[in-house]
């Protein structure tokens, strides 16, 4: 019996793909004289009609955010906020090859916020993971 991809996996795949070019250019603007503020309200803008568009083909024009969207979404758009400003000062006065990895220890905290405070399981695989990402950082920044 065949199995396909897992969907969960794919879109992790397409994630990665997708936050890993977007690191690349935003190093690249920064290289170039991209100012941090200036950048990510130019992005933003963009992002937002992009993402307005794929909102109203999936969820038709009565797009009304629930309950939980309009509960968090706006925390998390302060805290994405803060972390891209922090990110792209960060490319502009280092290495993308440093700074990068180690603004992606965010992986790793959200991985231990979610078994300490969601109540996700813990296995070996999960915890070596996460041990190893730190080490992977250290390593890097040396």
């Amino acid at each position: 019996m065949e199995q396909g991809l897992r969907p969960d996996l794919m879109f992790a795949l397409v994630a990665f793909v997708g936050i890993g070019l977007t690191d690349f250019i935003r190093k690249k603007g920064s290289i170039e004289g991209a100012q941090p503020a200036q950048y990510l309200l130019l992005e933003t803008l963009i992002l937002l009609g992009f993402v307005g568009a794929f909102a109203l083909l999936t969820t038709g024009p009565g797009f009304m955010p629930n309950r939980a969207a309009a509960m968090y979404a706006p925390i998390s758009a302060i805290t994405i906020g803060v972390g891209l400003l922090a990110l792209l000062h960060g490319l502009q006065h280092g290495q993308g090859s440093v700074v990068i990895p180690i603004s992606r220890l965010g992986l790793s905290l959200a991985s231990i916020l979610s078994i300490l405070l969601l109540g996700e399981p813990v296995t070996l695989t999960k915890a070596l993971g996460i041990a190893l990402s730190a080490v992977a950082v250290l390593l890097l920044s040396m």
